[in-house]
């Protein structure tokens, strides 16, 4: 299997992580500074940062390779370019929600709630539509030179903020979190 594809299932599998934290994370209704809160926060911050920054991108690439070589059915890969724009566009507005939510101003606690549900959902999809239509097709379709033009057209990137061996500060509490909640062992 090709080193790109290898590196977005093991990042599939540290989103689904986090969908299942979302999933577990309890009511807006507590009080404001509750720990869950901050967790909460994180996660949604990490996923407007590292999946629609450096992930999507190199999925992105992927369906332009595959367009290039009529290998992918036009819906679909109009699909998933679409899937991650809106979901860069949601993960950006759920922070402005959580915060009118806890504030109690523009957004209520319900209507947060629904849409990091919503969210959570959307990215569970993506990340099997991939798995179960675009993966299978690159594998097959693309050769060694489109995987190094993928690789050369997708920008480095920063590393994975959270689940990489150096965890960022801000990041600690939830990946301790994650490793308690979801069982993952990937605590350091």
């Amino acid at each position: 299997m090709p080193r790109v594809i290898d590196r977005l299932l093991s990042e599939h599998v540290n989103l689904d992580r986090l969908v299942r934290l979302l999933d577990r994370r309890p009511s807006l209704h507590a009080v404001p500074d509750a720990p869950h809160i901050g967790l909460l926060v994180d996660t949604l911050f990490y996923l407007t940062r590292f999946p629609d920054v450096t992930h999507h991108p190199l999925e992105d690439r992927i369906v332009e390779r595959l367009r290039a070589r009529d290998a992918l059915p036009a819906g679909l890969a109009d699909e998933i370019e679409a899937q991650h724009v809106t979901l860069a566009r949601q993960g950006l507005a759920l922070l402005g929600d959580l915060e009118g939510a806890l504030r109690q101003d523009t957004m209520s606690p319900e209507g947060a709630e629904a849409n990091i549900r919503l969210y959570a959902e959307r990215l569970r999809h993506n990340m099997a539509v991939e798995e179960l239509a675009l993966f299978p097709v690159a594998v097959r379709e693309l050769d060694e030179e489109d995987w190094r033009m993928i690789e050369h057209m997708t920008p480095a990137g920063e590393p994975d903020p959270l689940f990489d061996t150096a965890v960022e500060a801000r990041f600690a509490e939830l990946r301790h979190a994650i490793a308690l909640e979801a069982d993952c062992r990937c605590d350091p």
